[in-house]
């Protein structure tokens, strides 16, 4: 469809922070999810290579796919809703008279779409059902992939979820056995309380999260563009690389593990805190501009309120 319809793409480096902050979060919730995959593995050499192996085929396929999926899109629908398009013989080399343009207006294009918080699959399959009805079986194909993506992303990321809370919960109650070791009997007797504070912790955190996206879904692309990128980021960037930092220093470096790393590719782990805490950065240098001008704005209108009455 792409090689038939042939929109013509135009390149703006400078939005290039928006992709570059959702990657990382897509980089970071593989970070989260690798934990709750190596709890349900043998620890022994072959699993542990092959879950390596699992993880960098996944990370490459996902990298693939997005970058076929973006030229899928960019060929079929327009970035802007409005283009300018060089009248035929309006050049002339010899003259100072500007050449002449005409303005293309859009009514579907991934400037609206971005501005009413829509997904670009939508307008894909406007432009697909409505200009080029023949390729129908291509939009109804595209809507049932996406739609098999976004339910095992939530699956797994909401997995991850429940495991990481159902651990903050594991921790807490450890910690209160810990510190009253005479009721230590009688807390192993609550395992029901213990099951039904999971349920509501994980009830509460996925009820928030439903009523955000939801409500709003354009300020819940906000919220993973810059609140879960600057968590994310940092967790990565700092918190995973002084792990891997400490597993090198007593008294860790004596644990035996099923499957070491070679000492040339650990040292690739350096890069973790100049990529994601240069993105943690730049989230937050793109949200102070960001607020400055939603300010400056806001600042604006109020003093031309005052000024006419």
């Amino acid at each position: 469809v792409g090689s038939e319809v042939h929109q013509e793409i135009s390149n703006d480096f400078s939005s290039i922070g928006t992709p570059f902050l959702m990657g990382t979060v897509a980089l970071g919730g593989v970070v989260n999810v690798m934990p709750m995959l190596f709890s349900e593995i043998s620890q022994n050499r072959c699993q542990v290579l092959w879950f390596r192996r699992a993880i960098i085929g996944g990370l490459t396929t996902c990298a693939i796919l997005n970058i076929f999926w973006c030229w899928a899109v960019l060929n079929i629908v327009p970035q802007t809703s409005t283009r300018k398009v060089l009248l035929d013989g309006s050049v002339n080399t010899s003259s100072h008279i500007p050449p002449a343009y005409r303005v293309i207006y859009f009514n579907i294009s991934l400037e609206d779409s971005e501005m009413a918080g829509e997904i670009a699959t939508l307008p894909l399959t406007k432009i697909i059902m409505e200009q080029y009805s023949r390729f129908a079986w291509v939009a109804w194909l595209t809507e049932i992939f996406i739609a098999v993506s976004i339910t095992v992303s939530f699956l797994v990321l909401g997995s991850t979820m429940k495991h990481t809370l159902e651990g903050w919960v594991d921790s807490f109650w450890s910690r209160r056995c810990d510190s009253a070791s005479e009721y230590c009997p009688r807390l192993h007797k609550m395992w029901s309380l213990k099951s039904i504070t999971k349920m509501c912790v994980s009830l509460l955190a996925f009820t928030v999260i439903f009523t955000v996206a939801v409500s709003d879904s354009k300020g819940f692309v906000v919220v993973l563009d810059k609140v879960a990128s600057f968590a994310l980021n940092l967790e990565a960037g700092l918190f995973i690389f002084l792990m891997l930092r400490n597993c090198q220093s007593e008294p860790y470096k004596h644990i035996i593990v099923p499957l070491t790393t070679s000492p040339r590719v650990f040292s690739l782990h350096w890069l973790l805190p100049i990529y994601f805490l240069f993105a943690v950065g730049y989230d937050i240098e793109e949200s102070l501009v960001l607020m400055a001008q939603s300010w400056t704005h806001t600042h604006l209108i109020s003093a031309n309120a005052t000024a006419n009455p």
